[in-house]
């Protein structure tokens, strides 16, 4: 992550947009020398915007904590048992 004061940022707008949205970099933006804004892609502000409202979500944080003690405790279905599955309720 780089900082970087706002008047660069002005100066170079499509080149950080470049380098958002293809290498996932980020970059604060300084005003005043304050750190003041992120420049994030918009598939990664989504990204959190997801996992926030998951871990908002008590239901479904409960089931992501089962299935991890569940995986950590060996209770897993192999590839098969699950396409077998599948293939007999389809």
């Amino acid at each position: 992550m780089e900082t970087i004061p706002i008047s660069e940022a002005k100066a170079r707008i499509a080149e950080l947009a470049d380098r958002v949205a293809r290498e996932h970099d980020h970059f604060t933006i300084t005003r005043n020398g304050r750190a003041d804004v992120m420049l994030i892609s918009v598939a990664e502000y989504e990204s959190m915007r997801e996992t926030l409202d998951l871990i908002s979500d008590g239901d479904a944080l409960a089931d992501l904590r089962q299935s991890r003690e569940d995986f950590a405790a060996g209770d897993t279905f192999a590839m098969d048992e699950v396409l077998g599955e599948l293939k007999r309720r389809s």
